[in-house]
């Protein structure tokens, strides 16, 4: 079992110009150990480097580790291609915050009309960050201070060094092999294949197991899904929640929902077609609450969450099988 660690550079930053400049990798046994790695230089595509030049490095904060004429002097990607295609055989991929390494990876094959490289793979990041939910700053700078790992920025093959590197200390510090990591957080490999891509993600993170807490894009995405379902109007009336109960964790909203359907109530997410409106608390102002105090032609009962609560008999979160939605999710190729 073999891996390889990947890390690129962009002359410009976009992914959609052929600016790939380099690509370093190392190879590692299954014990995370390097025993190969190397800087693979690219003359890119556009005429000028607006990411990596010293002359512009306080604009963007980038300096490469190699001077612009090293780059010029390089091939171009497609005279190196068959080269680094075979870099990928019958090795996963680890990298660090992977979405742009395959992006320009992707979009360099594209620009020279060559097969997109098909592998699956597994991004440091997003395992440290299973480790540890807590953790606001995660950047490769911060995790190679953290952990006294010195390296060279923006130099390819040196950020692909760290980044294993991390991988094993934190594996380390764990107790836990990669594997081991992956089974415990049903963590799902990243795939790149000629139909697009799709990012790691992991079942334990998607029902909310170790203490990890899915994000207010993906609680938004799952409110949308279940309200979308839900069933036509009923006849007792409609129940609107202000933006703050909206956004309350979603297993509770979804709960509060399922219940007042079951009481014969219909769910509206507008506030001028409801008859209950109900609020987090009584300083609840929000803007949909404001639209409520100005209607005057009917009357509409406005209810504290407590209050709701005790109304629809909400005693505890109901349970919700979201894996089949959000794998679907997931795994849609980009």
């Amino acid at each position: 079992m073999e891996y390889l660690v990947i890390d690129t550079e962009s002359c410009t930053g976009k992914d959609d110009d052929g600016s790939l400049c380099s690509i370093g990798y190392c190879i590692c046994n299954e014990k995370l150990k390097i025993t190969e790695r190397e800087d693979v230089l690219f003359n890119p595509m556009p005429k000028r480097f607006s990411v990596g030049d010293k002359s512009n490095a306080r604009r963007t904060g980038v300096t490469f580790a190699y001077e612009i004429e090293d780059f010029r002097k390089a091939p171009r990607f497609n005279e190196r291609y068959d080269f680094v295609k075979s870099l990928f055989k019958n090795r996963t991929v680890i990298g660090f915050a992977m979405v742009n390494d395959v992006k320009y990876l992707n979009d360099a094959c594209d620009k020279y009309g060559l097969p997109r490289i098909e592998f699956k793979f597994i991004d440091t990041q997003f395992i440290y960050q299973l480790f540890h939910p807590e953790a606001n700053s995660v950047g490769l700078k911060t995790l190679g201070e953290k952990y006294n790992l010195a390296y060279t920025e923006h130099r390819s093959d040196d950020d692909a060094a760290v980044s294993v590197m991390l991988l094993k200390t934190f594996l380390d510090e764990e107790k836990m092999t990669l594997d081991g990591a992956l089974e415990k957080f049903g963590a799902h490999m990243g795939v790149n294949d000629a139909e697009g891509y799709h990012m790691n993600y992991s079942d334990a993170l998607n029902t909310e197991q170790f203490g990890l807490k899915r994000s207010k894009k993906i609680q938004s995405l799952l409110f949308c899904e279940f309200t979308s379902r839900l069933p036509a109007k009923r006849g007792r009336g409609k129940i609107c929640f202000s933006y703050k109960v909206e956004k309350l964790d979603v297993n509770y909203t979804r709960t509060l929902i399922r219940l007042l359907v079951e009481k014969g109530y219909s769910f509206a997410r507008d506030a001028d077609a409801c008859s209950v409106f109900v609020i987090n608390d009584q300083n609840d102002n929000d803007k949909r609450k404001l639209l409520v105090d100005q209607i005057k032609k009917r009357k509409i009962t406005i209810m504290t969450l407590k209050e709701f609560e005790n109304f629809v008999g909400y005693e505890r979160n109901l349970f919700f099988n979201d894996k089949v939605f959000l794998a679907g999710y997931y795994e849609t190729k980009l």
